[in-house]
């Protein structure tokens, strides 16, 4: 194994004393306090920045696998943050992902090279995009305070907002809708957060979005947020906008109701939030009584 491997696995497990060895080389020069701007390139041994097949630098692995004393060591070194693996990936990223808010602090703070919050990978995700999908709540934090811009778009045109919602990450929407109330209005024609959230059962998310004061009859090209509960058979979240007062006369951009896209799924679920419409509608059968509705069952007595 070369010198280059041995520090790579050093750092991927977390061998202090093997990098501390290994780069002790370059000891005499980066502690000299000499002014030369040249110095380090003309040291010719170890790099502390090269790379295996997956375009990984030492820092990348330390940061990825959460050995912070690894990672404060190679930034003493003068590893640096801003090498991308062959995603795109920045040390940042994987810490963010990895929801290290340690990490994330040493590498904005410590590195010898300035770490730009806002890099994007191959995906065009920031570690904000990482720290919000996984519900890295303190990551997320630190990061909005470093002024990391959550209005920026993957390739997916998703925001981090997007991403909390869509993944039901209740306390990482709660933070950022409250430090950027304008992420609710700025929203593309593919979806808004209340819809990826509708769309996937999260009633708590659509919940707080509704209360923070986003609109619940905006609209996509896949019609509204009851579109995307409805079609999903998300009944609790249905009702919920039912009573929030949606339109359910909106449609998607086929020129469908919710209501009219649920008649070409006939599943049972289908059909039982078909009923819920119907009856919250006035349109149902005459003085129902609903003994029990829940994301399972939906049943009806006729009075």
């Amino acid at each position: 194994m070369g010198k280059e491997q041995e520090l790579l696995e050093a750092a991927r497990t977390g061998n202090v004393a093997l990098v501390e060895k290994l780069l002790s080389g370059k000891k005499g020069i980066l502690g000299s306090g000499s002014p030369l701007p040249n110095l380090l390139s003309m040291w010719k041994g170890l790099n502390v920045n090269c790379t295996d097949s997956s375009g990984y630098t030492p820092l990348h692995h330390a940061s990825l696998n959460g050995h912070r004393e690894v990672v404060l060591r190679l930034l003493q070194f003068e590893a640096s943050t801003n090498v991308a693996d062959s995603k795109g990936c920045f040390p940042l990223h994987l810490a963010a992902w990895r929801g290290d808010v340690d990490i994330v602090r040493i590498l904005i703070h410590h590195g010898p090279s300035h770490c730009r919050v806002n890099q994007q990978n191959h995906e065009r995700e920031t570690a904000l995009h990482c720290a919000a999908q996984y519900g890295h709540s303190d990551v997320v934090s630190v990061l909005l305070q470093e002024l990391t811009d959550p209005t920026m778009r993957n390739s997916r045109q998703e925001t981090p907002l997007d991403l909390a919602a869509l993944y039901g990450r209740l306390q990482v929407v709660r933070m950022l809708v409250n430090a950027h109330p304008n992420l609710m209005t700025s929203h593309t024609r593919r979806h808004t957060p209340l819809h990826l959230a509708a769309r996937n059962g999260h009633h708590s998310t659509v919940q707080t979005l509704l209360d923070a004061g986003m609109d619940v009859n905006c609209v996509t090209e896949n019609g509204s947020a009851l579109h995307e509960a409805a079609l999903f058979g998300k009944m609790d979240v249905v009702r919920l906008l039912l009573d929030s007062g949606i339109d359910t006369h909106l449609r998607d951009c086929h020129g469908r109701t919710a209501l009219e896209l649920l008649r070409d799924h006939p599943a049972a679920k289908s059909q039982q939030i078909t009923l819920l419409f119907k009856i919250v509608s006035g349109t149902g059968p005459p003085n129902p009584q609903i003994i029990q509705i829940t994301p399972f069952t939906a049943r009806v007595v006729i009075a």
